[in-house]
């Protein structure tokens, strides 16, 4: 057998082991779980009051077992799944279509602890009250659990006008 003909399924092999290795990474999966959790906040023109309560439940499931969400400066702060829900689906209720987008992101990984701490900056695109050009700083704080990146603590720091991003 030629060196190329055994050099290049050695390579491929390589290649997938790095890629597998990247798409399961912590970092990664976090982004994933808060990407498919922009999914859900998501909602598109037309959208009824069942779709929107679905989504709206499907939303708390991003979060653990227990955890806590505030946002001070909307009067706001629970532990409980149920008046999580209720608040988005309120959010959402207030305007017809809302589209999350992620300017920017940091995020610290504790691997012992199987913890991690990320500040997110999201702009939600057609959300309510006028407040369509600003944007969100949350601090997330993920912790795993049964094998998933679940939220433990969301907090929003602060609402950042459109002038500054």
């Amino acid at each position: 057998m030629s060196l190329p003909k055994v050099l290049l399924p050695a390579v491929a092999v390589v290649v997938l082991l790095i890629g597998w290795n990247w798409w399961n990474a912590d970092a990664q999966r976090i982004r994933r779980q808060l990407e498919a959790l922009n999914e859900e906040v998501e909602k598109s023109p037309g959208e009824g009051q069942l779709a929107t309560a679905f989504k709206a439940e499907q939303a708390t499931r991003f979060f653990a077992e227990p955890f806590r969400f505030r946002a001070r400066q909307f009067d706001f702060e629970t532990d409980n799944r149920g008046a999580l829900a209720r608040s988005l689906v309120g959010y959402r209720a207030r305007s017809d279509r809302i589209a999350p987008s992620v300017l920017h992101s940091e995020l610290e990984i504790d691997q012992a602890g199987r913890t991690a701490m990320m500040v997110v900056v999201i702009r939600f695109t057609g959300g309510f009250s006028g407040r369509a050009n600003e944007a969100y700083r949350f601090q997330l704080n993920w912790i795993e659990q049964e094998g998933e990146w679940k939220i433990g603590f969301a907090d929003l720091i602060e609402i950042v006008p459109a002038s500054v991003l």
